[in-house]
């Protein structure tokens, strides 16, 4: 569920993370997350959030032929001679 909370920017483009927030995304103890912005919104996304989307966007390209370390490791080997 989205959570809209009023948070203040200070001039020196510091701002509090909220409690509510910070639960949702499991950063109670503090951690490090993703900020992506556009014209219209910001995102915020923890490190592991955004590894599982960058996964999920290549997973469609692993069982491809050819793309495996298997292949790459032969496609060398023939290149090199070895």
């Amino acid at each position: 569920a989205q959570i809209g909370i009023k948070v203040r920017v200070m001039e020196n483009g510091r701002m509090v993370l909220p409690i509510a927030i910070r639960r949702q995304l499991g950063l109670e103890k503090g951690g490090t997350v993703i900020v992506e912005g556009s014209e219209s919104e910001v995102t915020l996304r923890t490190l592991d959030q955004t590894l599982d989307r960058v996964k999920a966007k290549f997973a469609k390209y692993a069982d491809l032929p050819g793309t495996s370390v298997e292949d790459f490791l032969a496609n060398r080997r023939s290149d090199t001679g070895e």
